[in-house]
């Protein structure tokens, strides 16, 4: 569980040097808004991660151990994230009010190491498929709750009269620092 915490809150660090960096690599394109953009990758991960899950579980343990192909999880994993962050691509585009810029977005999306992260737990984690949609539904709501709070600490670090040498980067990292010893907190709380 506590690798599944690492592979979160990396995947949060990701996406908010994305949402905040140069302008072509922001998510979408009708935005600057730090919180904007992260609320659109919110919605984006709360269907690729349940979805990634799902499907790939499916394949693990119905295609791949069946014909003892377990060696070729990884591309198949691979090739699975790359097809739901396409679906995901669309029905962000038609349910939302935000238009995902191209490429950014499915770049954002698809490198992303929480989908990879989660493709290659859920077959250790989820003995069962209730447990599966457990650990889709826990991992999509705690990478939206770190996504938003790393963004709300952005926005008030932003405007917080901090000093020249720890201004941008500098009070960016021990914000984030700050931020996964909390986390660490949560490690060992449930046995693994």
């Amino acid at each position: 569980m506590s690798s599944l915490l690492l592979i979160l809150l990396s995947a949060v660090l990701v996406s908010m040097v994305a949402i905040r960096g140069v302008e072509g690599w922001r998510p979408f394109a009708d935005t600057a808004d730090v919180y904007e953009n992260a609320m659109g990758l919110v919605h984006a991960h709360l269907i690729a991660i349940p979805l990634v899950a799902i499907s790939t579980w499916i394949l693990d343990t119905l295609v791949l151990a069946a014909l003892q192909l377990s060696y070729l999880r990884t591309p198949a994993f691979v090739a699975l994230i790359l097809a739901a962050v396409s679906i995901a691509e669309l029905l962000v585009r038609r349910a939302g009010t935000r238009a995902p810029a191209r490429p950014a977005f499915t770049m954002v999306l698809a490198t992303n190491s929480a989908l990879l992260g989660i493709a290659l737990l859920s077959g250790q984690l989820a003995s069962s498929f209730a447990r599966l949609l457990l650990l889709a539904a826990g991992a999509a709501g705690a990478f939206a709750v770190f996504l938003l709070a790393a963004a709300t600490l952005y926005e008030r670090v932003r405007y917080a009269d901090v000093p020249a040498p720890f201004k941008e980067a500098p009070i960016g990292l021990i914000s984030v620092g700050l931020m996964a010893l909390g986390c660490m907190g949560f490690i060992g709380l449930i046995p693994e």
